[in-house]
This record gives structure tokens, sequence and C-alpha cells, in this order.
């Protein structure tokens, strides 16, 4: 399936070793004058260090096991094609433990499941760094999709637009869409098409990702685009087309 390396790791190193000596030496620095056992807590002369938002040098004592945070966030690019048709991506990331700091190597699986939109979001338990003995980061992967230089996906239906010129609209043509599972759909037009007019074709949008077989609709736009300029008897033969229309829907 191709391995994916990551990049932008949010986690950063896992744990930073102290000198006892140099523990003991700022916690005493920490103590107020009041006394070695007061603090501004109370009596608790280790209420500065274990306390959520406590003072002194806590971050150079507890808060050292809390450097990094607890998810990674990673995003995963996935084109319009793979969230159609599902796909198995492979990604590479490096992750840190305590009693190391030097990356190690590992191979995340994630299945791409069809009908998968934007925003998906994909956690891994305990496969990130280590923050604190014993305890690893989540990895969160969030679905980000790619623009598609042909379809626009709203929901679960998606938004095709064609480019045709007056005369087709006028008289009919037919339009090959290359879909996103690889086949070509051909629609058949013989009403007048006008700037304004959509072509809906139901069951060619997305698959449901919770309702395996069903799929939404696909929405066909046309881009009509008239002629900058006519010769004179083009014009005469297009008003004489009009009036004989006009003749016949009068009987």
């Amino acid at each position: 399936f191709g391995e994916e390396g990551l990049k932008g790791n949010d986690g950063g190193a896992g744990f930073v070793y102290r000198d006892a000596n140099e523990l003991f030496s700022q916690f005493f620095r920490g103590f107020s004058r009041r006394g070695p056992f007061a603090s501004n807590f109370g009596g608790d002369p280790f209420g500065e260090f274990l306390r959520p938002g406590g003072g002194g040098d806590r971050t150079a004592f507890s808060g050292r096991f809390n450097l990094q945070p607890s998810v990674v966030k990673i995003d995963l690019d996935c084109s319009l094609e793979e969230l159609y048709n599902g796909k198995t991506k492979r990604m590479k990331i490096g992750r840190t433990n305590i009693q190391s700091q030097r990356p190690r190597e590992k191979i995340i699986q994630i299945e791409i499941k069809p009908g998968w939109k934007a925003n998906t979001r994909i956690t891994f338990r305990g496969d990130g760094n280590e923050v604190r003995p014993g305890v690893f980061q989540d990895i969160l992967f969030v679905i980000r999709e790619r623009r598609h230089p042909h379809f626009v996906r709203e929901g679960s239906n998606l938004t095709y637009t064609h480019t045709v010129d007056l005369a087709e609209a006028l008289t009919g043509f037919d339009v090959n869409i290359c879909m996103l599972d690889g086949t070509t759909l051909t629609v058949k037009l013989n009403e007048v098409v006008n700037p304004n007019f959509t072509k809906i074709i139901p069951g060619k949008g997305m698959p449901y990702s919770k309702r395996p077989g069903h799929y939404g609709d696909l929405y066909i736009r046309f881009n009509v685009v008239f002629p900058r300029r006519l010769e004179p008897d083009q014009k005469k033969a297009i008003r004489a087309a009009f009036n004989r229309s006009k003749e016949k829907s009068n009987y």
C-alpha cells in the first residue's frame, strides 16, 4: 500500500531526566521565609509542586511529565477517489519512550471506509510518545478531503459541471463522465438545456458510510457558452427556425 511518513508531530520529547540533588535544591529554594514547611497553600510543603496551577518551581518537578499533549492530532489527506472506493493507508511514525529519547519507527494501518467525510476522526490509543511512566499519547488522525478537479462533494451528493455550446444546448448532446470508481457514465440529453438547468442522476453520488449499498445523487449542471457574434445570415436562419416553431405551437 505504500508508506507515508508523518511530519509535524505535535508531541516532541517524552521525558527529561533531572539530577536528584538539583531537584531538592530547587525544591527548598521554593519555600517562603515563613519556614521550611510553609507554602502558599498552608502547611503542605509539596502543594506548590503537585497541585495544578501551583507556584514555585513546579515545572522543574512534576510538570516535566506534562510537557507533551495527551493527544497528537495529525491531518490525513485523502482524495475523493479514496473516500469513494475506500483505501488502506500505512503511516510510518516515530515514537519515543522515557528510557530512550531516540524515536522508534512504528507502522499504523488505517482503513479508509467508503463514504467517509472530511473531519472524520480515527483514534489510536497509546500509540504516541510515552509522556509519563507507562502512559502513552493517543494519536488522532483527522480526514482532510483534497479538492477534486471535476467533482464537488455536498454531503453524500456530487456535483459535476459540464460546458456546452449553444447549438448543443438547443439540439441535444451526450455527456460522458469519468466517475470516481473508474467507470464512464453516459447521459443522453434531448431536452433544451438552459443555463439554469440541472440534471439529477439518482444513486450516482458518494456512498453512505453507515448504509452499505446506498449512494447519494449526482447533480449535473451546465455552463452554456453563447457565441460572441453572429453573421446576418445566421441570425436570419435562427429567426426563421423560431418562427416555424412558433407557428407549429399555434396549431
